[in-house]
């Protein structure tokens, strides 16, 4: 089973909503990403960032960005395990502090600044995957769309919901 980070944008009602009732937008997530999978336009308030999260928490924490764009800050009260347990949520506050963070970062220096050798030492996941040159390409890209994410929720005032599954 593979480990995927997954993000979804929530405006600050509907975050409130999901906090009490996290099965429920567990089963919207769920319908959202099927009717993609079926061919259906992408919905914009998900993301993720497919195997790529665990060497993104790894880059973004040796350019001092908080490991919470990756995991969250906490956990959504009562939430049941969503793959690797229960998500963790960024308040619209935490999410405009967090994309500040991202903008000021450039991606590919950030990536550059940490070796495969160091990924490898430090059992990055996916181990294994960080051999091949454009291994860091991946992390870049990965790093851009995340910083885009971020900035268009905090833009638009939006909480979020972070989860490995």
């Amino acid at each position: 089973m593979s480990m995927i980070g997954e993000y979804m944008r929530l405006a600050p009602h509907d975050l409130e909503l999901a906090l009490a009732d996290p099965e429920a937008i567990r089963d919207l997530i769920d319908e959202l990403w099927d009717l993609e999978d079926a061919g259906a336009e992408p919905d914009q308030r998900l993301m993720d960032v497919d195997k790529a999260w665990h060497g993104l928490a790894f880059v973004l924490d040796r350019a001092g960005v908080p490991a919470a764009v990756v995991y969250g800050d906490q956990p959504v009260p009562d939430a049941d395990d969503w793959g690797y347990g229960p998500p963790s949520w960024l308040s619209v506050e935490r999410v405009a502090e967090l994309s500040t963070a991202l903008r000021g970062l450039d991606a590919q220096a950030a990536v550059d600044a940490v070796s495969a050798a160091d990924l490898v030492e430090a059992d990055i996941y996916p181990q294994g995957a960080w051999a091949q040159p454009d291994d860091k390409d991946y992390l870049v890209g990965h790093l851009k769309r995340l910083t885009e994410f971020f900035a268009e929720a905090a833009d638009a005032g939006m909480g979020l919901l972070v989860w490995i599954d």
